[in-house]
């Protein structure tokens, strides 16, 4: 193989292993980011049922007219 074709080759290989790198990171960080909203969401459904459960006995929506009839 003539040496400027393997060059070529090691740069290809050089800069196709930079971009895996980089894309791990990316992949590792939205693991993260995931990771966070889905815990973020547990919680929020956690106080959606708590407050549910608390005004269970208390009318939500009122009967009466709103002001401007």
């Amino acid at each position: 193989m003539p040496e400027e074709k393997l060059i070529a080759l090691e740069e290809k290989i050089a800069h196709l292993q930079h971009m895996l790198d980089e894309l791990n990171m990316i992949v590792f960080r939205q693991s993260e980011t995931i990771g966070k909203l889905h815990k973020h969401v547990q919680e929020l459904n956690e106080k959606v049922a708590n407050s549910d459960s608390t005004q269970a006995g208390q009318d939500i929506i009122s009967d009466d007219r709103p002001p401007h009839y």
